[in-house]
């Protein structure tokens, strides 16, 4: 993200690596549901003695989301597919502790929640997301913008401690989800005052990425890749497959 420093109305630093605890149920099941068994451990990505439900097709919107989410990450963090259907992840996302997909579910289910906060649109924030970072929390900008949404050192990430503190970063990368909670949540805030103040999704999307209203090369590509990431959650519903293997 290059735009000009700029703060979002609220921004509050995360202080330590923190391992998500308060939705790992949820978690689980949504990273279940993409393929069975992640290699979660207790303390990191689910609770000792939890279990995951059977199956994520409850009435809870947040939920349905994060799956939908998840499995379009899934299909666009795949580079490769055997005809078993394993897959093979990129680099930097099968590096994650607990597996790549771990770390789509927690992402997924951040970007869901904190997004329905801000009546943001959660594909617009996971392609905005995509076309930052790769999904990759380590990803570094010409100008030092970190985190998966590439908050600028000097403006949205001024006080996002994953931006300023290259320890804290290490410590970052022992965790499921690399600290992105809070980058997270100051990306969306910043994403949503950004199309509240111009009026629209195109303009908006200007203004977080070059601090100026208007529809740009940007906005164009962000809208493509959620698109992208809507046929890709699409292909991989239970109904889809159904239709597939007729």
């Amino acid at each position: 993200m290059s735009h000009p420093p700029t703060t979002p109305t609220r921004a509050t630093s995360a202080r330590r690596p923190r391992r998500v605890s308060s939705t790992t149920r949820h978690v689980a099941t949504i990273a279940l549901a993409l393929g069975g068994a992640v290699g979660f451990s207790a303390g990191s990505a689910a609770q000792p003695g939890s279990t995951a439900p059977d199956s994520t097709s409850g009435h809870d919107p947040e939920e349905a989301t994060a799956l939908s989410v998840a499995r379009a990450f899934d299909e666009r963090m795949t580079v490769w597919q055997a005809p078993d259907g394993r897959r093979t992840y990129a680099s930097h996302c099968r590096a994650a502790p607990g597996g790549c997909r771990a770390r789509i579910a927690l992402y997924a289910r951040l970007i869901a929640r904190l997004s329905l906060e801000q009546d943001v649109d959660p594909f617009l924030v996971a392609a905005v997301v995509l076309r930052e970072s790769g999904l990759n929390p380590f990803a570094e900008g010409s100008v030092g913008e970190r985190g998966i949404v590439q908050l600028h050192p000097r403006g949205a990430g001024s006080d996002v401690e994953f931006v300023q503190s290259e320890p804290y970063r290490r410590r970052c990368r022992a965790t499921v989800d690399a600290c992105q909670g809070e980058v997270l949540r100051v990306g969306i805030e910043l994403l949503a005052n950004s199309i509240r103040r111009c009026g629209g999704v195109e303009a908006g999307l200007g203004m977080y990425n070059g601090g100026t209203c208007q529809s740009t090369s940007y906005s164009r590509r962000v809208l493509s890749e959620r698109s992208r990431l809507l046929e890709l959650a699409k292909r991989g519903t239970p109904d889809a497959e159904r239709h597939s293997s007729r």
